[in-house]
């Protein structure tokens, strides 16, 4: 079935943009999967009042460049979104984030297996979270595309050499960005190419979305490395920006993508190292801090709700990455502590420095105890609260990917191809971060150097990029067991292309759940 357009009269190019901006993007994602899916679209008639034809929607430049800045934006937003999400859910299924309340819940009981199945069904009262990823996704996706179909079909615009390489590179960047999540949180997604034919778009295993994700990336790459332009600010919140700046980003974020892709130790053991190590090399240099706010449109509500102590709380276990003695369990019945002494630890001594900067005490707990203690913990993250002070949700530059993230994911990758000496190197590096604001000795090749990468990444890392902590503890068999590996693809989405709706089971198999688990360095 063809897509019938229709494009209302009087609207403005500015007003079009203003409906495709809109926050409800599921009648979009409908669109755009209808206008590929034939075999979706047999009995629908679907009239798009979204999508008006392309000589409408972009009559000039002005309207093309903005399409293209918006797609990072959508994509940056929705991963971090309160409801709409899966960012909270992800750090406390790593015993990253802790927390007892209704959206979160779910996620936080321990045993795991307390659930039989992720309940992927359209009436779930919180499919939002999985659903927003999904579409978020989508929409960056669609919107990147948008543009680069329209390059590919006709530049007749009077675009510069300038201005076609920067379209062309940060678009293939976002879908390259949007396409590689998909394949870290859910078991299956689709690729969406521009410029091919995507009238017979099957879900593939998420090993292949992330696989054409760094296709996407790669092109992006290249195209940046062989051109000179500025990214304009309002793209990547008021940074300034070059095409070597985006360059190292796409590569930073193809070296996140592709190390944390695994569902197991095994699968991880098999990465590509050396590929991770070379776009580690080549990645950013300097922390990607998009400015929030209503200046730009950038939010990360990721962070506001992470670090309210009423809402959320650092999980015991990270405070243990700080102080090694110091419990990384809060006891099940509230009273039998494994201090020497059986009661309550009170503050930490820190053998890191950055509990003291980045973590704040907190004697009393707000969680609801029926729901289990293993929830409660004493700290709250605030090393970004000077992020919030003026305005409740931001509006400050926050990191959302630290150039130290890019060195530990360098770090990794040297120790894994058997030259600890350079891991060390970075580790013990006087200027890093490990050492300047943490003030800890330096390991010795004695030491077990993975550990302290992954805990070094925990601690300085914390609430900035999406999912790292559940990344990292999936990929080393340490989330607990029964804790699902990643997610299917969303029951409205099977609904929507008449597939049968499947769950993710709540076991131990290493396949759809963890077969590990964890200990604190007090165990």
């Amino acid at each position: 079935m063809g897509l019938l357009v229709v494009g209302p009269d009087g609207m403005s190019n500015s007003n079009i943009l203003e409906v495709m901006r809109a926050r409800n993007v599921k009648y979009l994602i409908i669109i755009f999967f209808c206008s590929f899916l034939t075999h979706s679209c047999t009995d629908l008639d679907v009239i798009n009042e979204i999508e008006p034809d392309e000589a409408r929607a972009f009559s000039n430049q002005e309207q093309l460049m903005e399409l293209a800045g918006n797609s990072f934006r959508t994509f940056h937003n929705e991963i971090r979104e309160y409801g709409n999400s899966l960012a909270r859910p992800l750090g406390v299924m790593a015993d990253y984030l802790t927390s007892s309340w209704g959206l979160l819940k779910l996620y936080s009981l321990e045993p795991r297996t307390q659930m039989e199945f992720y309940p992927n069904d359209v009436d779930y009262g919180y499919r939002h979270q999985l659903v927003g990823h999904w579409e978020g996704s989508y929409q960056a996706v669609y919107y990147a595309n948008m543009v680069l179909d329209v390059l590919d079909k006709d530049n007749s615009m009077g675009l510069s050499v300038d201005q076609l390489a920067l379209l062309e590179s940060f678009c293939l960047f976002v879908s390259g960005v949007s396409h590689g999540y998909l394949g870290l949180i859910c078991d299956q997604a689709m690729v969406i190419k521009p410029g091919v034919d995507n009238s017979n778009l099957q879900l593939q295993p998420w090993m292949e979305v992330v696989d054409a994700s760094l296709e996407m990336l790669n092109k992006a790459i290249e195209i940046s490395d062989g051109n000179t332009f500025q990214v304009p600010p309002d793209w990547v919140g008021g940074q300034a920006m070059s095409n070597v700046d985006l360059s190292q980003l796409a590569n930073g974020y193809a070296a996140r993508i592709l190390a944390y892709s695994s569902r197991t130790s095994t699968q991880n053991s098999d990465i590509d190292w050396d590929r991770v190590l070379e776009y580690a090399q080549k990645g950013i240099t300097w922390d990607f801090s998009p400015e929030l706010g209503d200046t730009y449109g950038w939010y990360d509500f990721y962070t506001c709700y992470g670090r309210y102590p009423g809402y959320a709380r650092v999980d015991m276990r990270i405070i243990n990455l700080l102080d090694h003695d110091y419990p990384s369990r809060w006891p099940r019945d509230n009273i039998s502590w494994n201090t020497p002494d059986g009661l309550d630890p009170g503050e930490a001594d820190p053998d890191d420095e950055r509990l003291l900067t980045d973590f704040e005490y907190l004697a009393g707990n707000n969680f609801r105890p029926d729901r289990g203690y293993y929830n409660f913990s004493h700290y709250r993250h605030s090393r970004y609260d000077y992020v919030f002070e003026e305005v409740w949700y931001g509006n400050k530059p926050k990191p959302s990917f630290l150039a130290w993230e890019v060195k530990l994911l360098e770090a990794e990758a040297w120790l894994r191809l058997e030259n600890s000496e350079a891991a060390l190197a970075i580790l013990n590096d006087p200027a890093g971060p490990r050492k300047s604001r943490g003030g800890v000795p330096d390991l010795l090749p004695t030491n077990d150097i993975l550990r302290y990468i992954l805990d070094e990444k925990e601690i300085e890392c914390f609430l900035t990029g999406v999912g790292v902590s559940f990344f990292d503890m999936r990929r080393n068999d340490r989330l607990q067991p029964g804790t699902w590996l990643h997610f299917p693809v969303p029951a409205t989405e099977l609904e929507l292309l008449s597939l049968p709706l499947y769950n993710i089971y709540t076991r131990p198999d290493g396949i759809d759940g963890s077969a590990g688990g964890w200990t604190g360095w007090d165990e």
